[in-house]
């Protein structure tokens, strides 16, 4: 009698991780006592509540199109880790509220925002501006994982412990929602033109928004603390945006691949710094 072998289902490429914070203890400035950078960070955590679930609304309204089951696999853990980032990312709000920081208030307006980005798109422009975010994010968690002048001004440790987290997991999955993109035939133009409406988009939003925070804070002409903001996120030699243009415009290659950015190495070596088994 003879048996048939069956080959098991595939396991994801990358873990869930469930994750619970608490910051109410967080004190008010805690980048190295900025205003502006601290304020900054704020503002990139107030995106990603609404932001993360249109990723996984993105992804899940093409998942049955998907046929390879190990991209089906990692399009499931992608839906898990982003859900924690986005409930995370809530619950960030903890801190915020206890200093008066209203970052409610501009996670609605993302959501509106979106909302009318869903209103006007095809499922195919969606899962493209997925691609692009998650590049963006991506390669800005690239760059944190790998600037310990950085991290190393965050005084406390759960804010380290959150950021590097989020960060280490931008990197696990940065190539499913690409590789779900070009399974359903998305093409090169899509792709390119969401990837430049988005950019301008993201920047404008952050820059409103940054503007907000500060001067709600009663920091808007604190110039010290802009001048160190600056140099921080656009010097010309060591700047965090400065040093992702290059990686911005790799994008825009028509044989791109966000797993052309090797990261596996500083991703293992983090997992091994925050103590996480897998």
């Amino acid at each position: 009698m003879s048996t048939t072998a069956t080959n098991p289902l595939p396991n994801a490429s990358f873990p869930v991780r469930r994750m619970d914070f608490n910051f109410a203890e967080t004190k008010k400035y805690w980048w190295s006592d900025d205003p502006f950078l601290t304020q900054f960070m704020n503002n990139l955590s107030s995106l990603f509540p609404y932001g993360e679930k249109f990723f996984v609304d993105s992804v899940r309204a093409i998942r049955d199109q998907i046929s390879d089951p190990q991209l089906k696999k990692d399009i499931s853990a992608f839906i898990g880790q982003e859900a924690m980032h986005s409930k995370e990312h809530a619950t960030y709000n903890e801190y915020a509220t206890a200093h008066g920081i209203d970052l409610e208030r501009l996670e609605q307006r993302v959501r509106v925002l979106l909302e009318w980005v869903t209103r006007l798109t095809t499922k195919k422009h969606r899962l493209a501006i997925t691609c692009a975010l998650e590049h963006f994010t991506a390669t800005m968690a690239q760059q944190l994982l790998e600037r310990e002048d950085l991290t190393t001004q965050i005084d406390d440790p759960k804010m380290y412990k959150l950021w590097l987290w989020h960060a280490i997991e931008e990197n696990e999955h940065k190539a499913v929602c690409y590789d779900a993109y070009q399974a359903i035939g998305g093409g090169y133009f899509t792709r390119v033109i969401l990837m430049l409406l988005t950019t301008l988009i993201f920047f404008a939003v952050i820059g409103w928004f940054q503007i907000h925070l500060l001067r709600k804070d009663g920091q808007l002409f604190n110039w010290r603390s802009w001048k160190r903001g600056l140099a921080t996120l656009l010097g010309p030699r060591n700047g965090f945006f400065t040093r992702l243009i290059g990686p911005y415009l790799a994008y825009y290659r028509p044989g791109f691949h966000p797993l052309d950015h090797e990261t596996k190495a500083l991703e293992n070596n983090w997992r091994q710094r925050l103590g996480f088994s897998s």
